[in-house]
């Protein structure tokens, strides 16, 4: 999980830890084993703003 966000622009490896660490989510888990709050948190941080 950590690489797909490193991937995005403007995260590295610190805010990456960050974001993983504010949402619960561990560095090993893959993208389709996230809980519907993690998914639902990881939206609204990086969903487009209106």
């Amino acid at each position: 999980m950590r690489r797909v966000l490193e991937s995005l622009p403007g995260i590295g490896t610190i805010r990456a830890g960050q974001l993983l660490a504010d949402l619960s989510i561990s560095e090993q888990r893959r993208v389709q084993g996230l809980g519907s709050g993690q998914r639902a948190g990881l939206l609204a941080r990086f969903s487009p703003k209106d």
